[in-house]
């Protein structure tokens, strides 16, 4: 029956790991309107030496906010303070929807 009907400890994981993805995109959200993390399109943050580089980091989705926020919450995860060389490509499906990817690299700011 399980099979036919679906497992409803699986229905409870997964509006529990949607809750905690909306936290995570909130959280990125709050950080990036804070004015606490620094994104450029630039290779270098005037005035600013990078003490780590974390690497490339993507986020794509099918709504442009998932994809910039998730974005900056992967930084976090990483714990970076900045994305440089920030892009963004939008992809045009034949249905007509849009697929958003953000990228850019985390890095670790020196403190001024």
């Amino acid at each position: 029956m399980a099979l036919i009907f679906g497992n409803p400890s699986r229905k409870g994981r997964t509006n529990i790991e949607e809750a905690k993805k909306d936290q995570r995109l909130e959280m990125a959200r709050n950080l990036y309107l804070g004015g606490k993390i620094n994104i450029v399109t630039t290779q270098e943050i005037p005035n600013r030496q990078v003490a780590g580089t974390f690497g490339l980091i993507v986020c794509r989705s099918y709504n442009f906010d998932n994809a910039f926020y998730g974005l900056i919450a992967q930084a976090m995860d990483a714990n970076a303070d900045a994305i440089l060389s920030y892009r963004e490509n939008v992809a045009f499906h034949p249905e007509g929807d849009k697929y958003y990817s953000c990228y850019g690299t985390a890095v670790r700011m020196k403190k001024k």
